[in-house]
């Protein structure tokens, strides 16, 4: 069974599901999890908004923070957890970790935006899909 696992969280309501589903995988494995948070970098200002950057950036790495200790502050006791915030592209620091904390497990959230979309955009599971050997469980998002 799974020893390490690894669980991304965003406030999307399939990434909170995926949250969810690790803790319970982590659990019956007797397992660690470790949530991480990635703070997207912001984009620079534009000439024409004056937008203090530096403040939006402390916000939304406050919003992450908050983010992950709510979700952990729920988790039964005896499950060992770590926490982690990092900054940066998601995919990148995703499977940055992956490989430094030898997880054996990624629990990931998807947006289910459809191809199209998927290919202009791109997708962080996706990405992640493709550049890692470890394996993954792909939370969808819910019918409507």
């Amino acid at each position: 069974m799974f020893r390490n696992v690894l669980v991304a969280l965003d406030a999307s309501p399939p990434a909170r599901r995926a949250f969810a589903e690790a803790a319970d995988l982590a659990l019956a494995s007797n397992a660690r999890l470790t949530v991480i948070s990635v703070v997207p970098p912001v984009p620079p200002a534009s000439f024409r908004a004056p937008v203090d950057v530096e403040s939006l950036r402390r916000e939304v790495e406050r919003e992450a923070e908050q983010l992950v200790h709510e979700a952990v502050d729920e988790l039964p006791g005896e499950l060992p957890v770590t926490t982690m915030i990092k900054h940066g592209e998601p995919a990148k620091r995703i499977l940055e970790q992956l490989l430094e904390g030898r997880h054996d497990l990624l629990v990931m959230g998807s947006r289910g935006r459809g191809r199209i979309a998927t290919n202009l955009l791109g997708s962080v599971a996706a990405d992640v899909y493709f550049h890692s050997r470890v394996p993954m469980l792909v939370i969808q998002p819910e019918d409507e």
